[in-house]
């Protein structure tokens, strides 16, 4: 008979650290959203634009320390359009970061230079581009769509032509500007 009220007492225990375990996750949860909500009120207000955009750059990887990086991302295209990117495009991207202040030794600047390195997906570019776009579309003042249009042209001018006297921008880089200016909708 003494074994009984022991199992109740193990038991009990067994109950109280079950407890503690549930309300030791729910803090957790809790912690990790207000993360989450810091994360994307900051993305936000880098990006001068909502919290529902701000949650799609999440979703494609960008944090706090990196969505300075997202109105490159076009530039980062048209460098890779044709299948590589040249010493001069990645030295125009650099240069364009910079003034967005992507600056060297960050982990923005690192997060660019793996986009310059390794050729990010299509669906990447697409989904970061209909992001650019709702940031575009929220800008009343337009300006940002045809900066978009001039700074990827810029990178594309970056290494083509033969000593000036050919067209500097490839095939694949005006199809890659034809579909900026389509989607952001601006004109060169």
């Amino acid at each position: 008979m003494t074994d009984k009220p022991r199992r109740s007492e193990e038991e009990e225990e067994y109950f109280q650290r079950e407890d503690a375990e549930k309300k030791a996750k729910l803090r957790r949860e809790r912690q990790l959203q207000a993360l989450r909500d810091e994360e994307r009120t900051s993305i936000a207000d880098q990006l001068n634009t909502t919290e529902e955009i701000a949650d799609e750059a999440m979703a494609l990887g960008f944090d706090s320390e990196t969505a300075r990086v997202l109105p490159l991302v076009p530039l980062i295209q048209v460098a890779w359009a044709d299948g590589k990117v040249t010493r001069a495009q990645a030295q125009k991207v650099q240069a364009k970061a910079q003034k967005f202040g992507v600056n060297p030794d960050t982990p923005a600047y690192e997060f660019l230079n793996l986009l310059l390195d390794e050729k990010p997906t299509g669906v990447f570019f697409d989904r970061v581009n209909q992001v650019i776009r709702s940031i575009v579309d929220d800008n009343i003042e337009g300006d940002i769509r045809s900066n978009v249009l001039g700074w990827s042209k810029a990178v594309a001018e970056a290494s083509g032509g033969f000593f000036r006297l050919t067209n500097p921008i490839s095939k694949n880089e005006r199809k890659v500007l034809d579909e900026f200016a389509e989607l952001f909708g601006v004109t060169e």
